[in-house]
């Protein structure tokens, strides 16, 4: 509820951002994280990020829901970080080199809260939406990985 709430803020602070009123704080850091061609409309990344976090929360058993959930809070961002750094090998937008960071981080993050085998399943398959990144890999992530991970449920019992 807490992250609907806050999400709702945030829209209501892009409209007024696109108005021209800034709002102390909030409007900056938005500014701050934000790609730069995307401040000249509303900038919806952050909600397909609440979208693809309560949307996880509320279709997956918890132990899943968090392993996906974590899946994409470190292995987008490692991706993006190696993939800038060291990334060579293109794929699209995205890099092999970031894939394969990103997915080793994860399945180490995610086999603290699931088996082996379904955090690299998790892992696998959110890193696979981070490299299509569409329409939004905030909001993919997290959902496919708990899909696949939900699905693989009812065939390791």
């Amino acid at each position: 509820m807490a992250l609907f709430l806050i999400t709702i803020a945030y829209a209501l602070e892009e409209v007024l951002r696109l108005k021209g009123r800034r709002l102390p704080i909030i409007t900056p850091f938005t500014l701050r994280m934000s790609r730069p061609e995307e401040t000249a409309r509303f900038i919806i990344r952050p909600i397909y990020l609440a979208v693809g976090i309560i949307l996880t929360l509320l279709l997956f058993p918890s132990t899943i829901a968090y392993a996906s959930i974590c899946v994409m809070a470190v292995g987008d961002p490692v991706a993006a970080y190696v993939g800038g750094k060291i990334g060579r090998m293109r794929v699209r937008r995205k890099t092999v080199e970031g894939f394969i960071a990103g997915l080793v981080a994860s399945f180490l993050l995610t086999s603290l809260i699931v088996s082996p085998f379904m955090a690299l399943l998790g892992s696998v398959t959110g890193m696979l939406m981070e490299l299509l990144d569409s329409p939004d890999d905030n909001l993919t992530m997290p959902i496919a990985a708990g899909a696949l991970m939900t699905f693989a449920t009812l065939f390791t019992r």
